[in-house]
């Protein structure tokens, strides 16, 4: 399968990008401790017909930011200039955890750039004591919490490839930066879900420790005409343990909501 990786400009920043295949635009954003490598075993599960395009957010991986403080608003711009800057008029958008909450936040401030929208294990408000008590862990403790909390112990047992690369996406964004952290805190659109205009897929794990099934519940019966889709026995890490599942759903959604004209890409 084809692939391209490299920086394009998104207004002041330079965004770390990787795509693969050809069709319609999927842009898939990351969550809050990871980076665009999240998707690496999940984008040639999307099959023909998806151009499924991942990159790193400020503050992680390989894209250059400037200094100032952000906030989740910030980063939903980001991801509807990266868009812009692909060549595409619209995109699709998954997005997984804090992800998630980012694409939700494109698709009500940013609607023109919305084809589609699914929300895998998205929170629409910051976790509060969750999240403090997780910023507070020293790097180590975070990521053994996290491995927990997204592959169940039979998918460690069962997968120790898995196992590592999430381990290596841990270790990656271990020292959360402050402005990341901030940003996390700003996560406030519970109230705005009904402005969502955008066809919607709603997934979620029934043993999620961090978004539970009642959240996905919640968001689905907030957006008009959302789907919601529950995988049994998922984690917080269904692009990861349930892939497969996972993708299939993604594709069906985003192929029966595809635009005629999917767009190019000018870099």
């Amino acid at each position: 399968m084809s692939e391209t990786e490299g920086q394009i400009e998104v207004g002041r920043l330079s965004v770390a990008y990787v795509a693969s295949g050809a069709g319609q635009p999927v842009v898939l954003v990351h969550g809050g401790e990871s980076s665009r490598r999240q998707y690496d075993p999940f984008r040639p599960l999307l099959g023909p017909g998806i151009r499924a395009i991942a990159y790193d957010q400020r503050d992680v991986g390989d894209t250059v930011a400037d200094p100032e403080p952000y906030t989740i608003s910030t980063l939903a711009r980001d991801c509807a200039g990266l868009i812009e800057a692909l060549g595409y008029e619209r995109a699709h958008l998954m997005g997984a955890s804090l992800g998630g909450a980012i694409a939700m936040y494109v698709a009500i401030e940013h609607p023109e750039r919305v084809a589609s929208l699914t929300l895998v294990s998205a929170p629409p408000n910051a976790p509060g004591d969750v999240a403090e008590k997780i910023i507070a862990m020293s790097p180590d403790e975070r990521a053994k919490f996290m491995l927990d909390a997204v592959i169940s112990p039979e998918g460690q047992r069962r997968e120790p490839a898995l196992v590592h690369q999430v381990q290596s996406l841990l270790r990656g964004s271990a020292m959360l930066s402050e402005r990341r952290q901030d940003a996390i805190r700003t996560l406030d659109c519970a109230d705005r879900l009904p402005e969502i205009t955008a066809p919607t897929l709603v997934i979620n794990g029934t043993d999620d420790p961090l978004v539970p099934a009642t959240t996905a519940e919640f968001v689905a019966g907030q957006i008009p005409g959302a789907t919601l889709e529950l995988i049994d026995g998922g984690r917080h890490g269904l692009t990861l343990e349930q892939r497969e599942t996972t993708a299939g759903l993604v594709r069906r959604f985003v192929l029966a909501h595809a635009p005629d004209e999917p767009g190019r890409e000018s870099a």
